[in-house]
C-alpha cells in the first residue's frame, strides 16, 4: 500500500522520516523538540562534520508552496554548513521537481538522490516494514498492517507457556502442528459440560458427578478440575467449545442470575446452532422457576422430587441421545487422580454435603432407589 502521509502530524512526519532515512544510511539522527528547526529536524554529528536531515510535511500544500519554503531557508542551511544535507517530504515530486529543489539548496545537497519523496518514502516503507509497524498512526490506512499486528499479538498471548493440570489437559482442544507440519487430527466431543455457579451448586456437582463417571462419562466443572490459583477461564470456555459432548444447565433462579453462568450458557446456544443438535443443553431442574432464555422450550430434567430420582431420568437420557462413554477398563477410576479429595471421597467432603445426600434418599427412596 502507498501512504500519503496525511495522517500523521509534522512531528510525527518528522520522526518517521528519521527512522528511514536512519536505518537506509545506517545513521543514527538525533532529535530536536517542536519548534524553529533552523534548517535541521535531525542531525548527526561527527568529527568531519554533521550529517543533516530535514523533514518537511508539505502534503496538502504542494510542490510550489515547498520549492517558497526552501528558497527562504537557503541561508539557514548554509549556515549549517553541513557536509551532508538530506531532505525528507511528503510533497509529491517528479524527478524535475527534485532538481528544481537541488539548485535551491545548493553545495550542502550532494545529489538530487537525496531528496526523499512520498515514492521513496513508501518505498523504504517496503523495506523496513518493522518501521511501518513502529508508527501507529499509519495503521488506519493499511488493513493488512492492522491483521498482522493484531494476529502476531494474538498469537504470542495464545503461546505463552503454562503448565496445564493433566485432568484440564485431557479436555482442551490440541495444539497446532507446527511450521507447515499437517495439523493435529480433530479431538473428539466426548465431556459433559455442567453449567454452575458457585457456591451455590457445589454440593449438587460434587453429588452428580461421580455418579455419571462411574457410569463411564466424563464430566468436567469448575468445582472438580480447577485448584485455588488457577486462572483458566480461557481453558474453561476452550473445554466448552471443543470438547463439550453434551452440556447440564443446573436450572434455579441463584444459578441463573450468575453473570458467568450466562456468558456459558451463550456460548452453549451458539455451539447448540453449530452442531445442529437441538438437545445440546440438558436443563436439569432443580427448584420451581422461570422458563431459561435460549432453552425455555426444552424438556428438563426433573430433580425437584429427588436427586436420586433426576439422575435416573438423566442417565437414561444420555443413554438413549447415544452420549459417549469414554472408554475404560472396569473399575478404572485413574483419572480421578488429579480431581480434589473432596470429590474422590464423599466422606472428606464435609457433614453439609453427606447430609444433602442422605436427605436426597430420604425424599426419595419411595419413588426412585438412590443409584
Amino acid at each position: 500500500m502507498n501512504y500519503d502521509f496525511s495522517s500523521l502530524s509534522h512531528s510525527e512526519f518528522e520522526d518517521l522520516s528519521r527512522d528511514l532515512v536512519g536505518r537506509e544510511i545506517d545513521l543514527r539522527f538525533e532529535a530536536f523538540p517542536t519548534g524553529p528547526d533552523d534548517g535541521m529536524d535531525g542531525r548527526h554529528a561527527r568529527a568531519d562534520g554533521s550529517i543533516v536531515m530535514q523533514a518537511k510535511h508539505y502534503h496538502g500544500s504542494g510542490f510550489a508552496a515547498l520549492k517558497s519554503k526552501i528558497a527562504k531557508e537557503r541561508l539557514s542551511i548554509d549556515r549549517l554548513a553541513a557536509t551532508r544535507y538530506i531532505l525528507v517530504t511528503s510533497a509529491p515530486l517528479t524527478p524535475k521537481n527534485k532538481n528544481a529543489l537541488a539548485q535551491i539548496i545548493g553545495p550542502s545537497l550532494q545529489t538530487p538522490g537525496d531528496i526523499f519523496g512520498p515514492g521513496d518514502l513508501n518505498a523504504l516503507l517496503r523495506k523496513y516494514p518493522d518501521i511501518e509497524k513502529a508508527h501507529q498512526k499509519l495503521w488506519a490506512q493499511s488493513t493488512s498492517v492492522l491483521e498482522t499486528v493484531v494476529t502476531e499479538a494474538v498469537g504470542k498471548a495464545l503461546s505463552k507457556p503454562g503448565v496445564v493440570p493433566a485432568v484440564l489437559a485431557k479436555l482442551l482442544p490440541p495444539a497446532e502442528a507446527a511450521g507447515n507440519a499437517a495439523p493435529v487430527e480433530k479431538v473428539a466431543r466426548d465431556t459433559i459440560f455442567l453449567i454452575k455457579a458457585s457456591p451455590v451448586d457445589d454440593e449438587f456437582a460434587l453429588w452428580l458427578a461421580p455418579k455419571l463417571e462411574a457410569e463411564g462419562y466424563r464430566v468436567f466443572a469448575d468445582i472438580l478440575t480447577l485448584q485455588p490459583g488457577d486462572r483458566w477461564r480461557r481453558k474453561i470456555n476452550e473445554a466448552l467449545q471443543y470438547r463439550a459432548v453434551k452440556v447440564l444447565l443446573i436450572c434455579r433462579d441463584a444459578t441463573l442470575a450468575d453473570p458467568h453462568v450466562q456468558d456459558d450458557l451463550d456460548i452453549a446456544v451458539e455451539l447448540s446452532k453449530e452442531l445442529d443438535d437441538s438437545r445440546f443443553i440438558i436443563p436439569l431442574r432443580l427448584e420451581p422457576g422461570k422458563k431459561v432464555k435460549g432453552v425455555g422450550d426444552a424438556v428438563p430434567v426433573d430433580f425437584v422430587r429427588g436427586w436420586g430420582e433426576g439422575v435416573g431420568l438423566l442417565l437414561d437420557a444420555l443413554q438413549r441421545q447415544k452420549v459417549p462413554r469414554p472408554s475404560r477398563p472396569a473399575g478404572d477410576r485413574s483419572e480421578l487422580g488429579d480431581f480434589p479429595a473432596a470429590w474422590r471421597d464423599p466422606a472428606r467432603r464435609g457433614g453439609r454435603a453427606t447430609d444433602l445426600e442422605l436427605a436426597a434418599r430420604r425424599g426419595s427412596a419411595r419413588r426412585h432407589p438412590i443409584l
